[in-house]
């Protein structure tokens, strides 16, 4: 079996941005696409259903509608520690790395559980007086770069 690797989102972050999640100014295999979308709240013909790719949601419905061409939908207890819930999933789809693109609230799960390796945080020029959040962690600077205007930081779970 092929070992996989998925994008993760969750329900605010698709229903906002209506995000591809593909592969499309670059060459290479888009990974599998997880949404987190624990009531069904995002519309059926947003991008992450586009069946152009594999796409799990993950949800807390035990009737979901039924599972179509490269979308399967699959029941997590939401009231579980839902990082450990979600990792659980991708050990049985043999997914053996996740990007978590997702908004505050699902970056911030997987960061209190200790369930990261490794995050990559731009700071740009702007001060935003308004908006969420950004998560709260500590790890260790392994790298920084300039990007135009913008600076990226490496940092590693320690």
């Amino acid at each position: 079996r092929a070992e996989e690797h998925a994008i993760l989102v969750g329900t605010n972050t698709v229903i906002e941005d209506n995000p591809k999640l593909n592969v499309r100014d670059w060459e290479g295999k888009s990974s599998i696409r997880i949404v987190l979308d624990k009531d069904l709240k995002i519309p059926k013909h947003y991008n992450v259903f586009d069946r152009s790719i594999p796409t799990l949601v993950l949800t807390s419905e035990s009737n979901a509608y039924k599972t179509k061409e490269n979308i399967e939908r699959l029941q997590v207890d939401f009231k579980n520690d839902i990082a450990e819930e979600i990792c659980n999933v991708l050990f049985k789809k043999n997914i053996i790395s996740l990007i978590v693109e997702g908004g505050s609230k699902t970056l911030q799960t997987f960061i209190d559980s200790g369930l990261w390796d490794e995050a990559r945080v731009f700071r740009g020029s702007n001060n935003f007086e308004k908006g969420l959040k950004a998560p709260d962690f500590s790890g260790k600077m392994t790298n920084e770069q300039k990007i135009l205007n913008d600076v990226l930081t490496t940092y590693l779970n320690d």
